[in-house]
């Protein structure tokens, strides 16, 4: 791993970029709402950055699995480098503008999943998945910290030019890995029709099986993200700083469980790795919701962090290694179709519930509901073993 010249451009790609991702993250929502002072823009706003991946998943997964992946990830990178400037200057169009940013992220991160298994040996690729995991965890604690910081002390434009400049550093370093796309993959490609991409997916038990686990985690958890801070205040009795040390506790624990995923765990299956995950995510959080102590609270947030990383990595690492390369993209983009479609119902229902429903409730119901899913997944699997292990020759 430490001699892939490739796995570390990808690397310090995604490193680079995912700080310019925070800079603009919090540069576009303080640009937002300062313009509009409206709560309804930057609920619209969240919903942009999701729709892309829900309305164009399916052909962007095909444009994937057609295109040569390099190219895909060097155009998305100085796109985007180009589209972030115009945010401050063209405010009227800022949000036609995030659609397309966010259009050519949604195509971009699926493209960096999918190129993975064509740059590493297959004992490699939870290695590199929990390095990526550990550097997104990084920027979680400390992204935030950096886009406020830029933020206060600097002009909002100034932001999205070093927001632009991140693409163009991360552009150079994808220009740098080595690839070439297979010429049987392009032929087999091209016959691959939608039909015959979901017969795949119905006749590959441990993909589908994921896809159908990360939409149900998703019709739970995505709900609890936006929720979390009205907890933290009624319940914990804190403020915004409370909220932050408690993001910030789970933030370091995914940083901690990635990098001793990469360093330690080498003959833990994968399987076993993510339902420890889902198990331990609904636990965490039905006992985060029976407590009232602030310290109890990032003991419990932390462990949720550690059980976040074990699912991250592992749903991942399972779709890489059991999926048929020509189709990785269409597989992941579907993914996040679910996965996003799934967040969106959440939000949607958990908005309408809240207020009749009490946020504690809402907590417990939901972690109860993802350990249940995580029971149902593994009694699903020991049914299906011998499935899997003819999946497997």
């Amino acid at each position: 791993m430490k001699n892939n010249r490739n796995a570390i451009n990808l690397l310090c790609s995604q490193f680079i970029s995912e700080i310019g991702n925070w800079i603009d993250r919090v540069a576009l929502l303080t640009l937002v709402y300062s313009v509009s002072k409206s709560n309804l823009q930057m609920s619209i706003l969240s919903i942009l950055i999701l729709l892309p991946a829900v309305i164009f998943g399916i052909p962007f997964g095909k444009i994937i699995d057609l295109s040569n992946k390099k190219t895909i990830l060097v155009f998305g990178d100085i796109s985007r480098a180009l589209l972030v400037i115009l945010v401050p200057y063209f405010t009227n169009y800022v949000f036609l503008i995030v659609f397309i940013i966010s259009s050519i992220t949604a195509i971009y991160e699926n493209t960096r999943n999918s190129i993975i298994p064509e740059l590493i040996t297959k004992e490699e690729i939870r290695k590199i998945n929990s390095l990526s995991s550990s550097l997104n965890s990084i920027m979680m604690v400390v992204g935030p910290s950096i886009g406020g910081l830029l933020t206060s002390y600097l002009n909002l434009k100034y932001c999205f030019f070093i927001d632009s400049f991140t693409f163009l550093v991360s552009a150079i370093f994808i220009c740098q890995i080595s690839y070439h796309k297979h010429k049987s993959t392009e032929n087999q490609n091209e016959n691959i029709r939608y039909l015959e991409f979901l017969e795949y997916l119905k006749s590959n038990f441990i993909i589908k099986s994921l896809i159908i686990l990360n939409g149900l985690i998703g019709l739970f958890a995505g709900i609890l993200n936006g929720l979390l801070i009205v907890y933290v205040i009624n319940y914990l009795h804190t403020d915004s700083k409370g909220y932050g040390f408690i993001l910030t506790s789970k933030g370091i624990a995914m940083v901690i469980t990635s990098l001793f995923v990469y360093k330690y765990i080498k003959t833990i299956k994968n399987e076993t790795l993510l339902l420890t995950g889902v198990i331990g995510l609904g636990i965490s959080i039905a006992l985060f919701s029976l407590n009232k102590i602030f310290v109890f609270a990032l003991i419990l947030y932390f462990a949720n962090g550690i059980c976040n990383s074990f699912y991250a990595i592992a749903r991942t690492t399972i779709i890489q290694e059991n999926c048929n390369k020509k189709l990785l993209g269409r597989v992941f983009s579907f993914n996040s179709i679910v996965g996003n479609i799934s967040s969106i119902i959440s939000l949607l229902i958990g908005g309408i519930i809240s207020n009749t429903i009490s946020v504690k409730i809402i907590f417990l119901t939901s972690g109860i509901n993802i350990t249940l899913i995580g029971m149902v997944y593994f009694i699903n699997l020991s049914k299906n073993y011998y499935k899997i292990l003819q999946h497997g020759r």
